[in-house]
């Protein structure tokens, strides 16, 4: 009985120990990857998609619970052409961070875009229950998906 004690009393402590420092890295490769994120939003100013969808692989190899990271990379991923793979990041990134506002706006016109109305209607009716009145964001998008859905009737 007093081995099984002990041996679980040493557990518990060594447990405790290297959770310690697991904790401390994570904060660094957090920080890391939102320094990264920054980096890649001011290579997607400059239209450097390419260059910001490599910042975000690392950003995301850092943290990959990084919601901005994912929403960033889908903007850069429909910068260059690839669409779909862009919504898809998006939605990983609301999964992430539900409520983020750029998200929905940009889950609901990346849908628009692709001709997916329910998906993008979805993510603009999220979009009124989280912003607050008046949400230009959401009126804009109301707009867009109503020019997408005249496009499909042609």
């Amino acid at each position: 009985m007093f081995n099984s004690f002990r041996f679980g009393f040493l557990s518990f402590a060594l447990v405790g120990l290297l959770a310690s420092p697991a904790l401390a890295i994570s904060d660094k490769y957090r920080d890391l990857s939102a320094r990264l994120v920054t980096d890649a939003e001011q290579e997607l100013l400059q239209q450097k998609a390419e260059a910001a969808d490599n910042i975000l692989n690392l950003a995301l190899t850092a943290d990959p619970g990084n919601a901005r990271a994912f929403l960033l990379k889908g903007k850069a991923q429909t910068a260059l052409g690839n669409k779909d793979e862009g919504l898809r990041l998006i939605s990983v990134g609301l999964e992430i961070e539900p409520g983020d506002l750029e998200g929905l706006r940009l889950q609901g016109e990346y849908a628009a875009d692709l001709g997916q109305i329910e998906e993008a209607e979805t993510a603009l009716n999220r979009l009124r229950t989280i912003c607050d009145a008046p949400c230009v964001a959401a009126d804009e998008l109301a707009q867009l998906i109503d020019k997408a859905r005249d496009t499909q009737k042609d």
